[in-house]
C-alpha cells in the first residue's frame, strides 16, 4: 500500500473523527438534560440505558446490516452520490455511537473539584497580578475544572471513532467510506510485510495521540481526587438545556438505526438460519467447537483484565508517581486500538525467544487482555466504589442474623450488589473482546478458526439465512455462558446461607 493512500485515509478519518465526536460534545448537553428532567428513578435509568445501548451493538454486526445500503446505492446512484450517501451515513451511524460513549464516560470520568468558586475568587485578582501569569493560571483552572471533563471526553471519544474498523470494512464499497484500519488491515492481509505495516501503523498512532493531547492536558492540569462519581456540577447547568422533543427523536433514531431495524429486518431470516444450521450433525459440531473455543477465550481475557483493572483500582495506599506510571503503561496499549495493538503483538511474538508460543492461544489472549484493559479499568471505576463497598459490608453481617429469612435475604442482596454486576461487566467486556476482528485475525492459532473470523470472511460475499442464524447464535452463546454463572454464583449464595442455618440450629446462642 502507498503512503499517499494512507495519508489520505488518514486524513479523511481523522476529519470525520473531529466533526463527528464536536458534533456529539453539542448534543450530550441536550441528552443529558433530557435524562435529568426524569419524573423517577425507574424512568431516568431507562433513559441512561437508552442513550448508551447503542454503543454496546456489535459493529461487525451493524456493517453488515447497512452493507447491502451501500451496494444499493454504489448501483443505483454511483459516482460522487454515492460517495457523499456513504460517507453520509456512516458518519451518523458514528454519530449515535459516540454519543453514547460520551453518555457513558459522563458518568465513569469524576467531577473536577476545582470550581467556580476558585475561578471567581481568581477574577477577582486580575487587577492585582501581571497579565500573563494571570492568564497562566486562569488557563490552568480552566482546564482542571469546566473544561476538564469536555475534554477528556472528547479525546477518548475520538480515538475510540478513529479507530473503528468492522462497520466501515463491510460497508466499503470501491473505498469508501475511507478509513486508514480498513486500508492497513487489508494490505497487511495482502501478504504485506510487517515491518512496512509497523511502519503505517507508526502514523496511526501519531494521529491517536494528537487526538489525546487536549484530554491528557486537562488531566496533567486537574488536581482532582480519584474517587468516581458523576459530575454532578455538570449535570445542574444542562437541566434546562434543549428541548425534551428533540432529544427523543434523536434517541429514538439512535435505537431505530444501530437496534432495533437490523433486529427486525434479521429476526426471521436468523431463524431459518439456525434450522439450517442444527439440521446438519457436521456443521453443529463444527460450530459448537469454534463457539465454545472463541467464548472460553473472551471470557479468559475479560477476568483477567478486570482482575488487573480492579487490583489498580484497590491500591490506595500507594498511588503515587510509580502507581500513575504503572497504570498508563497498562492502559495506553489498549487505547491506541486493537489494530496496531495486534501489529505490535506480532512483532513481538516474532522474536527467537517467544516464537516458540506463537501458534498458541497466548498471543490471541494477551492482545484482547491489553485491549480490553481500558474498557475493564471503567468497569472496575463504576463497581468498587465507596458506596458499594458499605453497601456490601452491611449486608455481609446480615449473614450473621439469627432469623434465616434474614440471613437468605443477605444471600440475595450480596449477589444482587457484588455477583450480578460483575457478572453484567463481564459480559460487556466478553462481548467487546469476542466481536473483535482485528486481534482474532492476526493473532489467533494458525491451527483454528474463531467465528468471528469466518463471519466475517463470509459477510463480504452474501447475505444468507445461515449466515444470520450463525450471528444471532454467537450473540448469544457469551450471554447464555454468563448468564449460567451468575445463576451458580446465585445458587452458591443461596446454599451458603442455608448452611449457616444449619449450623445455628445445631449450635443455638445463649
Amino acid at each position: 500500500m502507498s503512503d499517499s493512500l494512507l495519508i489520505t485515509a488518514l486524513c479523511a478519518s481523522l476529519l470525520r473523527s473531529v466533526i463527528v465526536c464536536s458534533i456529539a460534545g453539542l448534543l450530550l448537553p441536550l441528552f443529558s438534560g433530557w435524562i435529568q428532567r426524569s419524573g423517577t428513578r425507574a424512568a431516568r435509568m431507562t433513559r441512561e440505558l437508552l442513550c448508551v445501548l447503542p454503543f454496546f451493538t456489535p459493529d461487525l454486526l451493524t456493517g453488515f446490516h447497512y452493507r447491502l445500503t451501500a451496494s444499493a446505492w454504489a448501483g443505483i446512484s454511483g459516482g460522487i452520490s454515492y460517495v457523499l450517501l456513504t460517507e453520509l451515513l456512516y458518519g451518523i451511524l458514528q454519530l449515535f455511537r459516540a454519543v453514547a460513549l460520551g453518555m457513558l464516560l459522563r458518568h465513569i470520568i469524576p467531577a473536577p473539584t476545582d470550581s467556580s468558586e476558585a475561578l471567581y475568587s481568581w477574577q477577582l485578582l486580575r487587577s492585582r497580578i501581571p497579565r500573563l501569569r494571570w492568564y497562566r493560571e486562569w488557563c490552568r483552572l480552566q482546564l482542571a475544572g469546566p473544561w476538564r471533563n469536555p475534554l477528556l471526553t472528547w479525546s477518548l471519544t475520538a480515538v475510540v471513532i478513529f479507530q473503528e474498523f468492522e462497520t466501515a470494512a463491510l460497508m466499503q464499497i470501491d473505498q469508501h467510506p475511507w478509513s486508514w484500519s480498513v486500508c492497513l488491515f487489508d494490505a497487511h492481509a495482502a501478504w504485506q510485510p510487517l515491518s512496512a505495516s509497523l511502519q503505517l501503523a507508526a502514523q496511526g498512532l501519531l494521529v491517536e495521540l494528537l487526538l489525546l493531547l487536549p484530554g491528557l492536558v486537562a488531566a496533567g492540569c486537574s488536581r482532582n481526587s480519584r474517587e468516581p462519581q458523576p459530575d454532578t456540577r455538570g449535570s445542574s447547568v444542562i437541566t434546562a438545556a434543549g428541548p425534551t422533543v428533540t432529544a427523543v427523536l434523536l434517541v429514538s433514531l439512535s435505537m431505530t438505526l444501530l437496534i432495533l431495524t437490523p433486529l427486525v429486518t434479521s429476526a426471521q431470516p436468523a431463524l431459518r438460519g439456525i434450522r439450517f444450521i442444527t439440521a446438519d450433525p457436521v456443521t453443529v459440531q463444527r460450530t459448537c467447537v469454534s463457539l465454545a473455543t472463541s467464548v472460553a477465550c473472551s471470557v479468559a481475557a475479560a477476568v483477567c483484565a478486570l482482575g488487573i483493572a480492579s487490583r489498580m483500582n484497590f491500591e490506595h495506599g500507594w498511588r503515587s508517581g510509580l502507581h500513575h506510571a504503572i497504570t498508563a503503561a497498562l492502559l495506553l496499549p489498549g487505547l491506541a486500538g486493537p489494530l496496531i495493538l495486534s501489529l505490535g503483538l506480532q512483532s513481538l511474538f516474532q522474536l527467537p525467544l517467544l516464537r516458540p508460543v506463537w501458534d498458541t492461544w497466548l498471543p490471541q489472549l494477551l492482545g484482547q487482555t491489553l485491549w480490553l484493559l481500558p474498557r475493564a479499568f471503567a468497569a472496575a471505576q463504576l463497581l468498587w466504589t465507596a458506596e458499594r463497598g458499605e453497601s456490601l459490608h452491611a449486608a455481609a453481617l446480615l449473614l450473621h442474623a439469627p432469623d434465616s429469612r434474614r440471613r437468605w435475604f443477605a444471600a440475595v442482596l450480596l449477589w444482587r450488589l457484588q455477583d450480578l454486576p460483575l457478572m453484567m461487566a463481564l459480559l460487556l467486556l466478553t462481548q467487546w473482546a469476542f466481536w473483535d476482528v482485528t486481534t482474532a485475525s492476526l493473532l489467533h492459532p494458525l491451527t483454528f478458526e474463531p467465528v468471528v473470523t469466518r463471519l466475517y470472511n463470509e459477510m463480504h460475499f452474501a447475505r444468507t439465512d445461515a449466515l444470520l442464524g450463525l450471528s444471532a447464535v454467537a450473540v448469544a452463546a457469551p450471554a447464555a455462558c454468563l448468564a449460567c454463572g451468575a445463576a451458580a454464583l446465585l445458587l452458591k449464595r443461596l446454599h451458603r446461607a442455608r448452611l449457616q442455618s444449619a449450623r445455628t440450629q445445631k449450635n443455638p446462642g445463649p
